[in-house]
């Protein structure tokens, strides 16, 4: 019966991470146990279980008495999220990274036999500071990965608001890669530089995204 708890919790916690990073459930909505258990067919415990852990993680608001709500991040949220990825991965930046130069480009961009999107630049820059961090700090890697969870839905409209992505990220994984610790501070600096110039811009993509899915 434990086991099976478990396994019904990993379901539904993956699933809906899944999804609040997809921008399946649109900000300020709510999320209930009983439809979500009814949609997994899974019971309600494992469901709540699930839903207060995402909200531990900033993935959801409990409010008590109310219930779950997918989180509503206004101009300046987003600036500051944007801030702490940046702050940790310059503390990254102070750590070992000996195994950078090795890193599979493969990894990062799937081999297509097309071209591929702006999208998978998007996440393939996730994947880079996801392993750069690693290579400094697991449990900074950990918080970052936090943040960009958050973060996933507004960067999944950064095609409709910033260009060159796919130049954007050979870049930025070339100086990863190979370059000096200060250079690396500064790319840094310039990429969320570059999106907290359009943070008001991506919350409006989003929220034309959420209108045109809704009609």
């Amino acid at each position: 019966m434990a086991r099976k708890r478990a396994d019904s919790f990993k379901i539904t916690l993956d699933t809906l991470r899944e999804e609040l990073r997809a921008g399946v459930h649109s900000a300020g909505s709510r999320l209930t146990a009983n439809d979500i258990a009814e949609r997994l067919s899974l019971s309600q415990t494992p469901v709540r279980e699930a839903l207060s852990r995402l909200a531990g993680e900033g993935l959801l608001l409990d409010r008590r008495g109310q219930g779950f709500f997918v989180q509503s991040l206004a101009e300046q949220d987003l600036i500051a999220l944007f801030r702490l990825q940046l702050e940790l991965l310059l503390v990254a930046c102070e750590g070992e990274r000996s195994s950078l130069p090795h890193i599979d480009l493969g990894r990062l961009v799937p081999t297509a036999t097309e071209t591929p999107s702006d999208a998978t630049f998007v996440l393939a820059s996730e994947r880079l500071f996801r392993v750069f961090a690693s290579a400094s700090s697991p449990p900074l890697a950990r918080h970052l990965g936090r943040l960009q969870d958050q973060l996933a839905p507004l960067r999944a409209v950064e095609p409709r608001v910033l260009h060159g992505l796919p130049a954007e990220f050979g870049q930025l994984l070339d100086i990863i890669s190979t370059g000096a610790t200060e250079t690396v501070r500064s790319e840094l600096t310039a990429f969320f530089g570059r999106r907290i110039g359009v943070a008001a811009a991506l919350i409006r993509a989003l929220d034309a995204a959420d209108t045109i899915e809704s009609i």
